[in-house]
């Protein structure tokens, strides 16, 4: 890991199932992509919860609930997170 990139966390929540293991298996697959596009690293922690369904969290912030029907719409989802997370970052650091 390039010590200069930014880490941000990213959280799968959930009791122990095929939808949080689809969920984990699809951040994975994805994981490379988004830290190229974006320079950072993402740290992934998988815990298990009573929660019926699986929840993945970026940083603090619950971004999603369930599992989407395809890949392509997790894709978006944290992308938009992301987003927003680094340009509030950003916007903070300018204060």
């Amino acid at each position: 890991m390039d010590r200069n990139k930014q880490v941000i966390k990213l959280k799968i929540l959930g009791r122990p199932s095929y939808n949080k293991w689809t969920l984990h298996q699809w951040v994975l697959e994805i994981k490379d992509i988004l830290e190229n596009e974006y320079g950072i690293h993402l740290e992934i922690e998988v815990v298990d919860t009573i929660d019926e369904e699986p929840i993945l969290m970026i940083e603090d912030n619950i971004v999603l609930e369930g599992l989407p029907g395809e890949e392509g719409y997790l894709i978006e989802i944290i992308k938009h997170n992301l987003d927003k997370l680094l340009v509030k970052e950003k916007n903070k650091a300018r204060e």
